[in-house]
């Protein structure tokens, strides 16, 4: 069989890339509080750059000073103290064989990006202590009529500056970010950008600040180091640029980059961010029709980016759709997946389930990146911390859900034999249920990822269709037991909610029970609106209700999917009622309490239920003195548990065993 163009050199000016899978930029938060690499920074590159990636990068790297609260934790591109640590990164992903690049990216934040010197002591602690929430909507507000001729060119001058640090670092390769939003891109818009003077008006005009960035760089760094470019081939909003806009940019600073990569939307519109960060209620590539206008229209390399996965990577690049791809969620699940793939060991990549969880951390609560499924990701360097015990240990495990098999592979991983029980006759626990959904086929890739890999594993003898007991657990003597029984439905005590109309969304989702037609949904959260999404393609009319207010609501799971299921709920004509509360299910109807505190009927043939879990504690108190070590993770050992909480409460208790 062929192999595919994806795992064949590729050149990029002069920096030749030993396949065309580039790591995408984004913000994990890595780098300390200063703005320098950390360990774990460097970790988590020399991770993705061992697991065959052409070229690894650094998102997020600021060319700007910033405020406090957003100036840690990214790298301080305006200090040589950043070198070093730039420095050892790029050392260690060319040893693992890859290149390295690196985002840079100004956001204006108004006279901060002034020099103190030029500042009063009153202003400069206002900007110390600004609150800075909500800060994409204070981006938005910032034009570039509002800048002097002096700031445009300090502006410029930092993205020069911070390249020329970049290539002492060693890096191969700068991008500068002109997507999504940011602010030079608002410099090429005939609508946001009011100047009169040489740097507004004609479209030459508008393009010349970052023609200037792109030439000052190139005549900083010399002919060696590649300049990338990323745009958004739409803004997908009012009067945002269009994709012939787009285009007539791109041809214009060709001759200026080596290569273009192509996204699309702004992050300072929450539902244009789901074409950035596309979410599983979307098609994977959601981006890629974009990428090839500008790959016929272009003498210069483009990629592509948006959900992409291995094999859907391999057919982009083999017909000619874009010469790269470039992927940053799927290299977080699984580092190693591009070397899995060339190797055709497409069932052993662990699946990104596009949760969001990584984008989620980072971007909404400035926290280091997480990831759902990768329970290592952002902790890479806890494998090296934590030595490898001297001696092999008898684990039990009871519960075979996401948190049970997770707790299983670690401990067996690290040397020790499990005993993994599970009282069904197949591993998955609730996850089986969840992955039914017809919004949910990641999730059901995941979870048959996870329970191929804990079956083959030799040292975990699986305890299928049996029930754990105090009794059989102490007579295995075992020297840890890590107990992961779940939760199940959360039903309150409200009258006729167990009735034969009343049902649990799971079991709607599975396809388990019939609904009638006129469906109303108690639960407004993630497990809510899916299901209704799914019941109104099916023809039912749908509405839901949810105590809470909306904007509580949107942050109760990362807030791309949440946006992306509430936009859908919106187009399948879906009425959702916060601040409405269920008091009293009958037959045919529900009573609730609206928002001004009056009850009122609602006609329905069925209610689903979807009002969250309640955790088996009591359950998983039985077991509390079987050995001298005992454990709980996942859904038993919180209030409110999902996959990134199951996994990797499980991984780092095994690991510490």
């Amino acid at each position: 069989m062929k192999k595919s163009l994806l795992y064949q050199p590729f050149k990029i000016r002069n920096i030749e890339i030993k396949n065309r899978v580039i790591m995408a930029p984004g913000a994990n938060l890595l780098c300390s509080d200063t703005g320098v690499m950390t360990q774990e920074g460097l970790e988590w590159a020399k991770a993705r750059a061992k697991g065959g990636l052409g070229v690894v990068g650094v998102g997020q790297s600021m060319v700007n000073p910033t405020p406090p609260a957003m100036s840690g934790f990214v790298l301080d591109l305006t200090t040589d103290k950043s070198i070093n640590g730039m420095f050892r990164m790029t050392e260690m992903i060319r040893q693992m064989g890859a290149k390295s690049t690196i985002e840079l990216v100004y956001m204006d934040f108004g006279d901060v990006n002034k020099p103190d010197n030029e500042m009063s002591e009153e202003d400069l602690s206002k900007i110390r202590t600004e609150d800075f929430t909500g800060i994409n909507d204070k981006l938005a507000n910032k034009m570039p009529a509002d800048l002097t001729m002096k700031d445009i060119r300090r502006i410029v001058g930092y993205y020069i500056d911070a390249a020329v640090r970049c290539k002492r670092a060693g890096f191969d390769m700068v991008l500068v970010h002109g997507a999504h939003g940011m602010f030079i891109s608002d410099f090429l818009s005939p609508v946001r950008n009011r100047r009169t003077d040489e740097y507004g008006g004609s479209f030459e005009n508008r393009c010349r600040i970052v023609d200037d960035i792109l030439t000052g760089i190139r005549e900083a760094i010399g002919p060696d180091m590649a300049i990338e470019y990323r745009l958004s081939a739409e803004e997908k909003k009012k009067d945002g640029l269009t994709l012939n806009d787009q285009l007539a940019f791109a041809r214009h600073i060709q001759d200026k980059i080596d290569i273009l990569y192509v996204s699309a939307g702004v992050m300072e519109n929450d539902e244009t961010a789901t074409f950035i960060f596309p979410p599983a209620y979307y098609e994977r590539g959601v981006n890629v029709h974009y990428a090839k206008h500008f790959k016929d229209a272009l003498s210069i390399p483009v990629g592509t980016v948006g959900g992409i996965d291995m094999a859907l990577a391999e057919k982009i690049v083999d017909e000619g759709k874009a010469d790269v791809v470039t992927m940053l969620r799927a290299t977080i699940a699984d580092p190693h997946l591009v070397n899995k793939a060339r190797l055709g060991k497409y069932d052993e990549i662990r699946p990104c389930v596009r949760c969001n969880t990584c984008i989620n951390q980072p971007h909404y609560f400035f926290l280091p990146v997480r990831c759902a499924v990768n329970p290592e990701a952002g902790r890479e360097s806890d494998v090296f911390r934590i030595p490898y015990p001297l001696k092999s240990k008898n684990i039990v495990v009871i519960g075979g859900g996401p948190s049970g098999m997770q707790a299983a592979r670690t401990a067996a991983q690290r040397g020790h034999h499990v005993t993994l029980y599970e009282k069904d006759n197949s591993l998955g626990g609730m996850l089986n249920i969840a992955a039914e959904g017809k919004l949910k086929t990641d999730l059901r890739a995941y979870l048959n990822w996870a329970v191929r890999e804990t079956v083959k594993s030799p040292d975990i003898t699986l305890k299928l269709g049996t029930a754990a007991t105090y009794d059989d657990i102490k007579a295995l003597n075992p020297n840890a037991v890590i107990v992961s029984v779940g939760a199940t439905p959360l039903i309150p005590l409200i009258p006729g909610i167990n009735g034969k109309n009343s049902i649990w969304a799971g079991d709607v989702e599975s396809d388990r029970v019939s609904v009638g037609n006129r469906v109303i949904i108690a639960g407004g959260g993630l497990t809510g609106l899916e299901t209704a999404i799914s019941l109104s393609r099916e023809g039912k009319e749908v509405t839901i209700i949810e105590m809470m207010p909306f904007d509580k609501v949107i942050m109760s799971a990362p807030v791309v999917n949440m946006v992306a299921l509430s936009m859908l709920v919106r187009e399948q004509g879906i009425d959702y009622m916060a601040e409405t509360r269920l008091i009293a299910v009958t037959e045919n109807r529900i009573r609730v309490e609206g928002p001004d505190k009056k009850e009122t009927w609602m006609e329905c043939d069925t209610l689903v239920h979807a009002l969250g879990m309640t955790p088996n504690r009591a359950e998983a108190l039985l077991f509390e003195d079987t050995a001298d070590e005992v454990y709980y993770t996942g859904d038993c050992s919180v209030t409110r548990g999902n996959l990134w909480t199951a996994t990797s409460s499980a991984h780092h208790i095994a690991l510490e065993l």
